[in-house]
């Protein structure tokens, strides 16, 4: 008897995790739901200057939260970066946040070639990306911002191609209220 009802509530926990775990996988991974303004805050870049959120204002930021030890960080990067030179002109503005050691992000920094600014994080970082919605600490996370300073958008896990460029082209057309 007890055999059996060992083997039942093995099954029923499988049961209830694997439920749990199902709702949690088919989470949309692009949250659009407005969370209001941005978040202001200030850390240092790779020389070690304060830079302030405040100070892309007015252009349409995407927020990216990294490391140079996470793979799908590092594999959003060349979009990042072509995007960025194709659109920087009309106002768009990557901002990495690096959850890492300066040391190691100066150097990828240089051997990707990333032409947007890098902020360098540690605890404050991770508070930050908490801040934005990011509870489980996950990296890569992205929060889009519009011109106005409002979220519009955020993303747990690396962007695909298509999928950031059809977020931000209606906010870089000057569209107020895009429609994802």
């Amino acid at each position: 008897m007890s055999k059996n009802f060992l083997l039942l509530a093995a099954a029923l926990a499988a049961l209830v995790a694997g439920y749990f775990a199902a709702q949690w996988l088919r989470a949309p991974a692009t949250d659009s739901t407005p969370a209001g303004a941005a978040i202001e805050f200030s850390l240092p870049d790779l020389e070690g200057k304060p830079r302030s959120l405040s100070e892309w204002r007015g252009q349409v930021v995407v927020l990216n939260f990294w490391a140079t030890w996470c793979p799908p960080c590092r594999e959003e990067i060349p979009l990042f970066i072509d995007l960025q030179k194709r659109h920087g002109g009309n106002g768009l503005q990557f901002l990495g946040v690096a959850v890492d050691r300066r040391e190691d992000v100066a150097s990828y920094y240089v051997q990707a070639g990333m032409n947007y600014p890098t902020l360098i994080g540690d605890d404050n970082a991770i508070e930050i990306m908490r801040g934005y919605g990011n509870r489980m600490g996950s990296l890569p996370y992205s929060v889009i911002i519009d011109r106005d300073g409002q979220v519009v958008a955020r993303k747990v896990g690396a962007f695909r191609g298509q999928e950031l460029e059809s977020l931000l082209a209606p906010l870089l057309s000057g569209d107020k209220s895009p429609k994802y």
